[in-house]
């Protein structure tokens, strides 16, 4: 059996350095400096540079061993090196999907309040990039309509032709639609990355039940229902067991109390307040997108006009 050759070894290269720095150095932008909205394009793009560091390390790992796998295979079977390393590389990728990234903040902290401190930190840090990439595109869907209207009172007062003035538009249309794929793409990347999340609050809770018993109480006091709606697993467990013996309202209520908010809370459950507000911030971020969609079907027709909207991440106050 021969060593792959130099040859052989660049796809695994590639593989590799692909999922560590999810293949964003394979695909520059080169936007145009001479863009009247460069300068909030390429703030937007800034948001790029965090999702693309941000990798979940489950996945990274996953594929750098599947690509080894893949491209051994390869050389036992005799087929090809490099078509091996892809393939091994995105079955391992896969396999390393959600779960990836607490699995990698458990097997480096041990410490279950140290970890759900550490998980919590990540998603505060999370939300503030939501909020700036809310901002940028606010901030450059606003100039494309901006210099929309400027196109359009330019015509009206009669110092562009309809034709020119209908060619620009068009021209400022094509570039908003770039602009829209952009932060579609962040926005694909904030729910993958939500997802995982997710992941980790669950498995955290998993491991709290005095934290979730306080979720429930505050979900209480804030929805004022009444204590029966929130009985603990374990009595729901017992009242299956013992159909014959029923749960009085004072019973229940008795379950609440005892899983009132104590002075210091725990670590889980902040990790449970910042993932809802992801999970809101990135919503919010989506639907953005969305009305802009729909704005700029008026605002790039030359009979059209539109306002502008406030990014509803900044209006929440999250």
């Amino acid at each position: 059996m021969y060593p792959p050759s130099k040859h052989n070894r660049k796809p695994l290269l590639i593989v590799s350095f692909c999922l560590l720095s999810g293949c964003s150095a394979l695909n520059v932008h080169n936007d145009d400096k001479g863009d009247i909205c460069y300068t909030w394009r390429s703030q937007l793009r800034d948001s790029e540079h965090y999702y693309t560091q941000s990798v979940v390390e489950g996945a990274v790992i996953g594929g750098l061993i599947g690509a080894g796998t893949g491209a051994l295979g390869a050389l036992i079977g005799g087929g090809n090196v490099g078509t091996g390393a892809l393939i091994g590389g995105g079955v391992g990728a896969v396999a390393g999907g959600v779960g990836g990234y607490y699995n990698a903040k458990q097997k480096d902290i041990a410490d279950e309040q140290a970890l759900a401190a550490s998980v919590r930190n990540d998603i505060l840090a999370a939300n503030g990039e939501i909020d700036r990439t809310s901002l940028a595109f606010a901030k450059l869907r606003d100039c494309r309509f901006a210099a929309a209207e400027r196109i359009k009172s330019e015509y009206k007062a009669g110092r562009v032709p309809r034709d020119k003035a209908v060619k620009q538009l068009d021209d400022l249309r094509h570039q908003f639609d770039e602009d829209i794929k952009i932060a579609q793409d962040l926005g694909l990347k904030m729910g993958t990355r939500l997802t995982e999340f997710q992941d980790a609050n669950n498995k955290i809770l998993d491991k709290s039940p005095n934290a979730k018993a306080i979720l429930y109480a505050e979900k209480a006091n804030t929805t004022q229902i009444t204590p029966e709606v929130f009985l603990t697993k374990e009595v729901k467990k017992s009242k299956k067991k013992t159909k014959k013996t029923k749960t009085t309202p004072s019973q229940s209520a008795t379950v609440v109390s005892q899983s009132q908010v104590p002075a210091v809370k725990p670590a889980a459950v902040e990790v449970a307040h910042v993932t809802e507000t992801n999970q809101i911030k990135q919503k919010a971020f989506v639907d953005q997108i969305d009305k802009a969609k729909a704005q700029a079907k008026v605002a790039f027709a030359l009979e059209g006009s539109v306002g502008l909207i406030t990014p509803e991440s900044m209006l929440c106050g999250l």
